[in-house]
């Protein structure tokens, strides 16, 4: 784990450099975003038959909330940095913005829809202790299998390339490295009460192919390749519902 992850967006110079350097147009993270926004404009009007309720943890600028728009009743984002969420608010992140305390966040209650919990680009990121949060607070908002799904993003999985940098050694001392694999992630869900009902790659190629001279071959077969073959895919987003 990046060991000063939950404080480092807390500077909003940090903050600045990952909305407008990060996700500047063309940059790899934009581009994976931008099939992560095709897709989940395609997969949620089909998962759910009214616009659910959307709450994403760790939402930081609101991404995520901003793909969603008008295809969810009403968003609620939850982050520990101020930064982050004043960055989403000068982004025009749609819904609520609600800053938490670590380890605090509580989902607003509305049971009169189903929910859609996203939380992306976090469970890489951080320890075990903190995955759990993730699902301390999926689980209070989705407590049966009716209540709505669970989307997380690992975008480190170790039955990707990506998993060659550890191999090879491309790595030093002071290289932070983490991978999390499928069958971690099925553990995490199952022990907190959830069942794995399906993936969705976004990238087989890292982000240094993207930047590489064959860049253009990497696009091409990330584009036809990500999908079908999501079990190998770098970035991915498991679906689960509550057992």
């Amino acid at each position: 784990m990046a060991a000063n992850y939950t404080e480092v967006f807390q500077d909003p110079t940090a903050v600045e450099k990952y909305a407008e350097r990060t996700y500047a147009p063309g940059t790899f993270s934009s581009i994976v975003s931008s099939r992560q926004t095709g897709w989940l404009r395609g997969f949620v009007p089909h998962a759910f038959a009214m616009p659910p309720v959307h709450h994403d943890f760790a939402c930081g600028t609101g991404r995520v909330a901003r793909m969603l728009a008008g295809l969810v009743s009403v968003s609620h984002g939850y982050d520990t940095s101020e930064a982050m969420l004043q960055k989403g608010r000068e982004l025009g992140t749609p819904g609520h913005a609600h800053l938490v305390a670590p380890g605090l966040a509580v989902p607003e209650p509305d049971e009169t829809r189903q929910r859609l919990v996203t939380a992306f680009r976090f469970v890489l990121n951080v320890d075990l202790h903190l995955r759990d949060q993730l699902m301390d607070f999926a689980s209070a908002a989705l407590p049966d299998a009716d209540s709505g799904l669970l989307l997380v993003e690992n975008h480190g999985n170790a039955s990707s390339l990506r998993h060659l940098r550890k191999t090879f050694g491309r790595l030093d001392a002071h290289t932070w490295f983490q991978e999390l694999s499928h069958e971690e992630m099925r553990e995490l869900f199952d022990r907190h009460g959830f069942e794995l009902v399906g993936m969705q790659g976004f990238t087989m190629f890292t982000q240094g192919c993207y930047r590489a001279l064959w860049a253009w071959a990497s696009k091409a077969a990330d584009a036809a390749l990500c999908s079908p073959m999501s079990k190998w895919a770098t970035d991915v987003v498991y679906i689960a519902r509550r057992r």
